[in-house]
């Protein structure tokens, strides 16, 4: 539905923004680096959004916490170079 929607599409956006930098300000209070804190959430916010997807096509066969620990395995794999 969102995917046939302009509107709908720039909703998700907004949202998906006001989650990364909720994120990132809550990083900052924890006194992480500025730089750190941005791309961490902006990771964090690309890690649900892959995890909220794979839950969606798993159909209820898979819970959303297990998609997660998934896309965070994978994450953590692909940054380490695995």
């Amino acid at each position: 539905m969102i995917d046939a929607s302009p509107e709908l599409q720039e909703r998700e956006r907004t949202k998906t923004a006001a989650i990364t930098a909720a994120i990132r300000d809550a990083l900052k209070q924890r006194q992480v680096n500025a730089g750190t804190a941005e791309l961490v959430a902006q990771l964090a916010t690309v890690a649900f959004q892959n995890a909220f997807r794979h839950w969606l096509e798993a159909e209820g066969r898979a819970s959303f916490g297990s998609c997660l620990h998934t896309v965070t395995d994978e994450l953590r794999a692909a940054l380490a170079g695995t």
